[in-house]
């Protein structure tokens, strides 16, 4: 697969949820780097079936898909709707407009890594959640 076919197809396996879509897209030690930490395939998996019942109906964008050597880095857009298990905040089937920039290590024309950077705080900020000031005085 071209770089474009692996960055569409993960973003679609993203979208679906596909578990069998992993299987055949990353290689069996894959290690996806993010806000949360550092996590193996089953971590991964865990996110994978949570993403897309929290955030339904994406319509993911690929605004930038650059090669160099054996990565992919990939500035995206995904437009959603708000289903819930976010945050603790309440859905009330809010579109959302999500940004980022994936980073795609492959090893033998496979995903062997990720390293995700996202708008997480505008995300929430876009579903009412809120930042305040904590007073240590």
């Amino acid at each position: 697969m071209s770089s474009i076919e692996i960055a569409r197809a993960w973003f679609d396996m993203c979208r679906t949820g596909d578990e069998q879509r992993l299987a055949d897209l990353a290689t069996d030690d894959y290690v996806a780097h993010g806000p949360g930490g550092t996590g193996d395939r089953n971590t991964f998996l865990d996110w994978l079936r949570w993403y897309p019942t929290a955030f339904a109906d994406q319509l993911p964008t690929l605004e930038d898909v650059i090669e160099s050597g054996d990565r992919i880095v990939v500035r995206y857009t995904v437009r959603s709707i708000y289903r819930g298990g976010y945050l603790d905040l309440p859905a009330h089937d809010q579109p959302v407009t999500e940004t980022g920039i994936i980073i795609f290590r492959l090893a033998g024309g496979r995903v062997a890594e990720t390293w995700f950077e996202g708008n997480d705080l505008e995300v929430a900020q876009q579903l009412g959640g809120r930042m305040s000031v904590v007073d240590d005085a």
